[in-house]
């Protein structure tokens, strides 16, 4: 029979990738006891194979300037960025890669010495323009290294614990309830203060090795009354207008017709549905060059092929060689040694925009609005990324600075606040909601249901290319799904049970994704719509947020600072050098 456990703590991280470590770690160092919980295996889980492996260098004594900085990251982002948090995750980076280097983690070397990539500056090396400099850990052994520390320093460390509930008391967050995955043992975790960590959000789809970001931490906080923002945007990358013009130029390119198949075997082989992946030479079926995977598939351009066998491919192989190539040398791909790979382009990555959408932070500490409540990492919306991904190495320094301040925050309230008491009666609200699918008869299977999810959020014309027609079939489904068979999920074991919970969050996060999506009545970032195939601005210089409003989703426009804005006397195509499908 599965037990009942019952752990007091100071601090509850929940997610052990690089941000639930760094929030582990500096709260401990404040003297707190601090549990750490991961639903798989804390070293193992909890980062991405890219956002593991780099750091952006930025280091005011070689003479980069901020300003220069921040503003790349703005064009990247396409003026949805938080410039103040883009200039703390930058001025603190230096102080967050010393604590690695104190804690163990290794960085790649060549000729002995700490190996900067990315800039002439400091390369030698003729870099892509827009570059950053860039440093790596070494073959993505931080977490590992991490987890060798923390146990070292006295962190408790819970694996298999998947946390599905926040205990409320008193308007205050009082700690968490979960049960592992292996035996079914039920977990209450009361704590002074809750860091949520648990990464960004995905639904799960074969083209990218994010299987276990299904909103948890977003989810819960929403259902407390945090808000979330952004979730119409998702990772992606195309490429420039300048790009684009000079591979047209070109010409049509030869289509192999020895490409490596990789897509209907290995969908995930080489990390997912890129269309700019270090500027390199995509083509469609009719051998034109790749400008945005599904709107080519859209256009009757599919299957798309990734071409690897340039003999310019010099940032892509030192890319790999400092990182590894992840998970295609699990099926004996190196793309290193030069290769066309085929994919289809019909199904979409379905994750966040790193260090951009996630729980609402409401101040520098990381805090979401909600007492005892924070947010680092993935997991944490302070939108220092916006309609696009800052830039290479980015996601790794805004998970570093933000776990780091949640920790601080967690400590300065809990030195404020003390210990809240949790009521009886609050534990057992919480513990009838987990437990709900292991306790039914009959219901829904989470595999059947994610299934049935997917049918309306993988396909490329429903979260990619976007049309309100679609999406608002789509979202009739996913409330279907939400009110009538997410409350009869059913599990028959532990691990089913996680799963349960899983899709549960997933329902959440599809109907999060489509609300955001109709209430953005423009293009712009990884956002595209076919009935508002353009930016516009002013008038969308704005984020969007989410929040519970009973038992309904509540959407609000937040305008950006106009200081923020880009300069609107420059014409459209300078202001935006990256294309939209249709430009």
């Amino acid at each position: 029979m599965p037990s009942e456990k019952v752990i007091q703590t100071d601090v509850l991280v929940i997610g052990a990738g690089m941000a639930g470590f760094f929030a582990a770690m500096k709260a401990r160092e404040q003297g707190l006891d601090v549990t750490l919980t991961d639903k798989a295996f804390a070293g193992k889980a909890g980062s991405t194979h890219f956002s593991e492996g780099d750091i952006q260098y930025f280091r005011k004594g070689l003479g980069h300037d901020t300003k220069e900085w921040i503003d790349l990251i703005s064009r990247n982002s396409e003026y949805l960025n938080n410039r103040e948090w883009d200039e703390i995750c930058l001025r603190e980076a230096e102080e967050r890669y010393d604590d690695l280097v104190r804690w163990g983690v290794q960085f790649y070397e060549k000729d002995g010495k700490l190996y900067v990539f990315g800039t002439p500056k400091e390369t030698g090396v003729a870099a892509p323009a827009n570059a950053y400099a860039v440093i790596s850990q070494q073959n993505r052994k931080f977490a590992p290294t991490l987890r060798s520390r923390a146990l070292e320093v006295g962190v408790r460390v819970l694996d298999r614990l998947m946390i599905s509930e926040l205990l409320r008391q008193d308007g205050r967050i009082a700690g968490a309830v979960g049960f592992n995955t292996n035996s079914g043992d039920l977990y209450v975790l009361k704590a002074k203060a809750t860091i949520l960590a648990t990464g960004a959000s995905s639904l799960k789809a074969g083209a990218y090795p994010v299987y276990s970001y299904t909103g948890d931490g977003e989810v819960m906080a929403y259902e407390a009354g945090a808000e979330v923002v952004s979730k119409e945007f998702m990772y992606g990358m195309a490429y420039s207008r300048a790009d684009v013009h000079r591979r047209r130029q070109g010409g049509r390119a030869e289509i192999s017709s020895n490409a490596v198949d990789t897509s209907y075997r290995h969908p995930f082989a080489i990390g997912g549905d890129f269309s700019g992946w270090f500027n390199r030479p995509n083509l469609n079926s009719e051998g034109e060059p790749v400008v945005y995977p599904a709107w080519d598939a859209h256009q009757g351009k599919a299957p798309l092929y990734l071409e690897l066998s340039s003999s310019t491919d010099w940032i892509l192989k030192e890319f790999f060689n400092r990182i590894g190539t992840s998970q295609a040398d699990k099926i004996g791909l190196d793309v290193r040694h030069g290769v066309q790979i085929k994919w289809p382009s019909s199904r979409i990555m379905t994750n966040s925009i790193w260090n951009g959408s996630g729980i609402w932070a409401t101040d520098k500490s990381c805090s979401v609005g909600i007492p005892g409540l924070f947010a680092a990492g993935n997991s944490c919306g302070t939108m220092a990324s916006g309609a696009m991904y800052g830039g290479m190495g980015f996601a790794s320094n805004h998970a570093m600075v933000t776990g780091a301040r949640a920790a601080m925050g967690a400590a300065a309230y809990i030195a404020q606040n003390g210990e809240c008491a949790v009521s009886k009666e609050e534990v057992a609200r919480v513990k009838q909601d987990m437990c709900r699918p292991v306790e039914r008869k009959g219901g829904f299977s989470p595999a059947w249901v994610t299934q049935a999810l997917h049918g309306v959020t993988i396909p490329y014309y429903f979260l990619d290319i976007k049309h309100a027609t679609r999406m608002q079939a789509a979202l009739g489904i996913v409330e279907f799904l939400r009110d009538h068979v997410v409350p009869k999920l059913k599990a028959e074991s532990p691990h089913e049970w996680r799963l349960a919970h899983e899709a549960r969050n997933m329902v959440t996060i599809a109907e999060m994704r489509f609300r955001s999506s109709l209430f953005r009545t423009e293009s712009r970032g990884n956002h595209f719509r076919e009935d508002y195939p353009k930016r516009d601005d002013p008038n969308w210089l704005a984020w969007v947020k989410v929040r519970k409003a009973g038992e309904a989703m509540e959407l609000v426009k937040v305008p950006i600072p106009q200081a923020w804005w880009p300069d609107m006397s420059k014409p459209y195509e300078e202001r935006y050098p990256r294309i939209l499908p249709g430009e």
